[in-house]
C-alpha cells in the first residue's frame, strides 16, 4: 500500500466572478520511504499540491490517501491527529525569533503536553542529529539560513512524524549549504525510514536526492516516474526546458554556439559504465566527419555518476542517421534538441 495516494485531485481558487484551476486530475503514488520531488515553474501549482497533501488546502474534487486514511472523509480532530504524523519545512524556516533553538524544537513536544525538561532533551538530540549539539541556545538571529533550515528540519522530527514535506526548502540557500542540507535530507531518509515530498522549482535539487519526481504544468500532471529516466530520455516538453534550464544556470554558454544554425544537434546521455570509452572520439575517426561538442556535464543524479552532452552533427543526413545509430549501439540515451 502507498504511504500516500492521490486520485483525480483538483483544486480551483474562486474570487468573485474569476475561477482559477490551481490544480486538474492530479493521480500520483508515492511508496514509503520514497524521496519523492514534484516539480515546476513557477505558477505550475506544485505548492498548491503539496499543502493539499496535508488538507492544509482541501480539493475541490478529488482524494488524499496517507497511510492508508483518506484525509476527506476525516472529523477535524481526526485530521489534527492524522497532521501531527505529517511534518512540513519551508522556505523561509518559520522559526519563533524570540526562542533559541532548543526551545524551537521543544515547542510542538510542549504543545502536545509532554514536560518541559523531557521536551528539551530531545529536542537536544534532534540537534545533535542535524548537526548543531553546540547551538542549542543560539537565537535564529545568531544562526546562518543554513542553520535555521536544520533547526526547522529538527523542529518538523519533533514529533516522530512519517512523512516530511519540504516546501521549496532550500530556494533560500546558496549552493553549497543547498547540497549540504540535501544531504542531510537523504541521511534523514535512509536513517528514519521517513516517506519524503520535495517541492522545487530546481531539476538540480532533484537529482541529488529524490528516486522518483513529477513534473507539474499549469495545474497538470504531464510526466512523472524514477529521476534517472526522466533524465535520461525526458518526454514532455516541460522536462526538456527543465533539465535544460539547470544547464543554462550552471554553465556558461559561449555566445557563438548562437551562431551555429547547421547540423542537427542532439542530447547524449552516459552512465559512469559507458564513459570509459572515448565515444565521441571514436565515432568521428570512424565517420571521417566534424562533430561540434556545445556541451558537455557529469552530475549525480540520484547517487549516480550520469553526464550528458549536447553534439551539433554534420549536415549531411545519412551520415547523421549513421551516427546516431552508432551512439545508440553503444548504450547511450540520443534524443534531438533545438536552439
Amino acid at each position: 500500500m502507498s504511504e500516500i495516494e492521490v486520485r483525480h485531485l483538483s483544486k480551483t481558487f474562486t474570487q468573485k466572478d474569476l475561477k482559477v484551476d490551481a490544480l486538474s486530475d492530479i493521480n500520483i503514488s508515492i511508496e514509503k520511504g520514497d524521496v519523492y520531488g514534484i516539480i515546476g515553474m513557477s505558477g505550475a501549482g506544485k505548492s498548491t499540491l503539496v499543502r493539499c497533501l496535508n488538507y492544509l488546502e482541501r480539493p475541490t474534487d478529488g482524494q488524499v490517501i496517507v497511510s492508508g486514511q483518506e484525509l476527506g472523509a476525516l472529523s477535524e480532530q481526526e485530521l489534527r491527529q492524522a497532521r501531527m504524523k505529517i511534518a512540513m519545512i519551508f522556505q523561509s524556516f518559520n522559526l519563533l525569533q524570540q526562542k533559541n533553538a532548543v526551545d524551537n524544537i521543544s515547542f510542538p513536544l510542549r504543545i502536545q503536553g509532554m514536560p518541559k525538561k523531557e521536551a528539551r532533551v530531545r529536542a537536544k538530540e534532534l540537534l545533535k542529529t542535524v548537526g548543531l549539539a553546540d547551538k542549542a541556545k543560539s537565537y535564529p538571529s545568531q544562526l546562518s539560513g543554513g542553520q535555521q533550515q536544520r533547526v526547522a528540519i529538527a523542529r518538523a522530527l519533533a514529533c516522530d512524524p512519517n512523512i516530511l514535506l519540504c516546501d521549496e526548502a532550500t530556494s533560500a540557500l546558496d549552493p553549497q549549504t543547498t547540497d549540504q542540507i540535501l544531504q542531510l535530507i537523504r541521511e534523514i531518509n535512509e536513517s528514519m525510514g521517513l516517506t519524503i515530498v520535495i517541492i522545487t522549482h530546481q531539476m538540480a535539487v532533484i537529482q541529488k536526492v529524490c528516486n522518483r519526481v513529477a513534473i507539474i504544468e499549469n495545474g497538470h500532471l504531464v510526466e512523472e516516474g524514477k529521476v534517472s529516466d526522466i533524465f535520461a530520455h525526458p518526454r514532455s516538453r516541460a522536462a526538456k526546458e527543465l533539465i535544460m534550464r539547470d544547464v543554462h544556470e550552471n554553465f556558461v554558454i559561449p555566445e557563438t554556439v548562437d551562431e551555429i544554425t547547421e547540423g542537427k544537434k542532439i542530447r547524449i546521455v552516459f552512465t559512469a559504465n559507458s564513459a570509459f570509452e572515448p565515444v565521441v572520439s571514436n565515432m568521428i575517426l570512424k565517420f571521417g566527419q566534424p562533430v561540434n561538442i556545445l556541451r558537455a556535464n557529469t552530475r549525480n543524479v540520484g547517487g549516480v555518476a550520469k553526464g550528458d552532452m549536447i553534439l551539433q552533427l554534420p549536415v549531411d543526413r545519412e551520415t547523421r542517421l549513421q551516427m546516431e545509430d552508432y551512439l545508440k549501439e553503444r548504450g547511450l540515451e540520443v534524443e534531438e534538441v533545438n536552439n
